[in-house]
């Protein structure tokens, strides 16, 4: 027994000896070294550059080693120059894409496929508002969004004594009313090039537009959408209904927003981002989503920050990690705060009551729906530009013969 206690001791002593002297030679105890690495993140959000400089910088202070270099360019110019850079074997690690230039970005064979998995960890509370994609591979995170609504004026309403519609009928049955009451009753923006700037209003059509036999319609396949879903013809009755005169609606959202603030208008269609700007206007407003049937779809959810990560970018795994930042409680809230946006992810309470009733409301359906003009290419977004300001001039003679004609246009 003293044999073994005194073998242990020797034993204990020389291993102490050489943790010591290996510690003064300074070969042992240190940690790994830390892998560098930088991202470059280009974003075209010239008002916010202090809100992504914080984002970039709180990273880095939580990764040892990453350092997040920003590159910012202007809205105008930015998929023009993001397309040129990524020709020339510049892609940035990480980039915001614009909404309407998402088929761009992804035909420039840059992107990398992001999944699910990728981005939420397993085990992670955080739960996407918009369909969960699982196994299947996407090319862009939605970080923040909208939803398409129609805004109505609270005066103009209870003077007329209307209540917010319940159907397309009641829809149809306010405008009339306000008609008669010598109420412009709904408007739209029109675009610089003279047209009625109506994406935003057949979004909401299309979300809550009936099924055919009671079918669940597709996701995310336009041509299929355009195969089982209805709401084109209820677009087409509503826009009859209104014919909406262009000589009392401007050119660009902003101004409609302002002409509606000033009681010009007694509703107009636009996006949950639109709240901010018309508190701001202290006008006296409510909103609603375009109402449908009791079996119609879900909703619709508009991505208006979108970000992916570049195809056998210098870290890709570092990319996605960033990406993955983005979607953490406290970021989804901020990126509300900062742009009275609706957060991508379930369960959070936004500060602003308008924008929390907003998210409430789609958070509490099963599935939510990306906006139709994401899932269209460029050439069918031009097509549909045309006939919904032919739609809405009130020139369509024959309604069903004009479905026909842009919908085999559409599938050719």
């Amino acid at each position: 027994m003293q044999k073994k206690v005194f073998s242990a001791a020797v034993f204990l002593l020389a291993a102490a000896c050489i943790l010591t002297a290996c510690k003064k030679n300074g070969f042992i105890f240190k940690k790994n070294p830390v892998r560098e690495c930088t991202l470059t993140f280009w974003h075209w959000d010239t008002g916010h550059e202090e809100f992504y400089e914080k984002i970039a910088s709180d990273y880095a202070k939580e990764h040892e080693g990453v350092k997040i270099n920003i590159r910012l360019v202007p809205y105008e110019t930015y998929t023009k120059e993001w397309l040129k850079a990524a020709s020339e074997g510049e892609t940035g690690d990480v980039f915001a894409i614009p909404p309407e230039s998402l088929a761009e970005f992804i035909d420039s064979r840059k992107l990398e496929a992001l999944t699910y998995a990728d981005l939420i960890p397993a085990g992670s509370e955080e739960e996407f508002l918009i369909n969960k994609p699982g196994k299947e591979k996407a090319y862009a995170l939605p970080a923040a969004g909208s939803l398409p609504v129609i805004f109505y004026n609270k005066d103009i309403y209870e003077q007329n004594q209307l209540v917010i519609p319940e159907t397309l009928s009641d829809f149809v049955t306010n405008c009339a009313i306000l008609k008669q009451s010598s109420c412009q009753p709904f408007a739209m923006s029109l675009t610089e090039e003279g047209r009625f700037d109506a994406f935003d209003f057949a979004a909401g059509i299309l979300a809550n537009g009936k099924s055919l036999n009671g079918k669940k319609s597709e996701k995310q396949d336009f041509k299929k959408l355009l195969d089982q879903n209805t709401g084109y013809y209820d677009l087409l009755g509503l826009a009859m209904e209104l014919s909406l005169d262009k000589g009392v609606c401007v050119k660009g959202h902003q101004a409609l927003l302002e002409n509606f603030a000033q009681n010009k208008y007694a509703m107009i269609c636009g996006t949950t981002e639109d709240i901010a700007a018309l508190n701001s206007m202290s006008s006296s407003f409510g909103w609603f989503m375009l109402p449908g049937e009791d079996y119609t779809k879900a909703g619709v959810w508009k991505a208006n920050h979108m970000f992916g990560a570049a195809k056998k970018g210098k870290s890709v795994k570092e990319a996605k990690n960033f990406l993955s930042y983005f979607l953490t409680r406290e970021n989804q809230l901020a990126f509300s705060a900062e742009f009275g946006m609706l957060p991508a992810v379930k369960g959070l309470k936004p500060d602003d009551k308008e924008i929390r009733q907003a998210y409430e409301l789609v958070s509490g359906k099963k599935e939510v729906y990306f906006p139709f003009f994401q899932t269209m290419s460029q050439e069918e977004r031009t097509l549909c530009a045309e006939k919904l300001d032919l739609i809405f001039s009130g020139e369509v003679t024959d309604p069903e013969g004009f479905l026909t004609d842009w919908i085999k246009k559409l599938k050719d």
